[in-house]
């Protein structure tokens, strides 16, 4: 299993569409706030989306077009296929006009029940949840706002263009199970965003891509129960103890015996959270040998007691 699939299995995210509709006249949209990673793709007509100045922009976005300066925010034309993704659950503002004239949230939006309106702009907007408090460690090392215009998704190879034509064919189509497909593709656009955004210097997959690394990240992931030692983790890589060491901290930014601990713990959190397993299971399954450390070490690290999580994921 590659780490692309490795994460998304242990963050189990799951896409969720709460909008499918068309903004007509004068309107302002902020949907930030859910604490998740969320998302836009404009389904028809065209709109503005304005980004307070200290948003980074992903340097990936090769199409500038509509792009100016006012009062130290910046200002994207969107259009048609175009997707916005917020890693990090940023501030912004989508509206009809470069300077919004009404306020933000108050204008309702129409379905599609009378068809398409001409003038309107149709937006499909969602986020990312997650039973996973450590998918901040891999948003960490994207943008701040990643913005892909279908101009550049038309033109290549990408299978984002065929599952990005899929996700306007089904938001035209209110009442028939849209709502669920579109989050199935939204989640699967989610990985092809990762896969082609998230760095190729330092992070979790460059980690796991390193002729060096990959083979210390691979044991890691595959076996959290195992009593890992720096040691064992350069034996894998046959490197030194001090080279691995900080070759590691250089690409990851954390120390190998920190990294193992949010990894084990993060799949802990998601067996508690997700499959109602005992604090005892998930300490063993996850390298601990009793239940007293290991929720000594998941209230450090994460904050929470294994309880308080588990009691969560008995509410949902």
């Amino acid at each position: 299993m590659d780490v692309l699939n490795q994460l998304f299995a242990a963050f189990k995210v799951s896409a969720n569409v709460f909008h499918n509709g068309q903004y007509c006249g004068s309107w302002a949209i902020n949907t930030s706030g859910t604490h998740y990673m969320n998302f836009h793709v404009v389904s028809h007509g065209r709109c503005y989306l304005t980004l307070p100045s200290a948003e980074r922009e992903s340097k990936y976005q090769h199409d500038k077009h509509g792009e100016c300066a006012q009062k130290q925010n910046r200002i994207i034309q969107l259009v048609q296929g175009d997707i916005v993704l917020f890693p990090r659950d940023s501030e912004h503002v989508i509206s009809d006009d470069v300077v919004p004239s009404v306020v933000v949230n108050a204008a309702a939006s129409q379905n599609y029940a009378s068809g398409i309106q001409p003038s309107a702009t149709g937006l499909v907007c969602g986020y990312f949840s997650h039973h996973h408090p450590l998918v901040a460690s891999v948003t960490a090392h994207l943008p701040s706002v990643i913005i892909i215009k279908h101009q550049t998704v038309a033109n290549s190879a990408s299978g984002l263009n065929y599952l990005l034509a899929a996700l306007l064919d089904e938001s035209k189509q209110p009442n028939k199970g849209s709502a669920l497909i579109m989050g199935r593709i939204a989640e699967a656009i989610l990985a092809i965003i990762f896969r082609e955004h998230l760095p190729a210097d330092n992070g979790v997959l460059a980690a796991t891509a390193h002729p060096k690394l990959g083979a210390a990240m691979a044991a890691i992931h595959s076996e959290p129960d195992k009593k890992w030692t720096v040691e064992m983790l350069a034996q894998q890589c046959f490197m030194s103890r001090a080279g691995f060491n900080e070759l590691f901290k250089s690409v990851l930014q954390q120390a190998p015996m920190e990294y193992v601990t949010q990894w084990r713990l993060g799949l802990a959190y998601r067996m508690l959270a997700d499959e109602n397993v005992t604090t005892l299971h998930a300490a063993l399954a996850c390298g601990y040998e009793n239940e007293s450390s290991f929720s000594k070490a998941f209230k450090r690290v994460l904050g929470v007691s294994p309880g308080a999580v588990r009691a969560l994921g008995e509410q949902q």
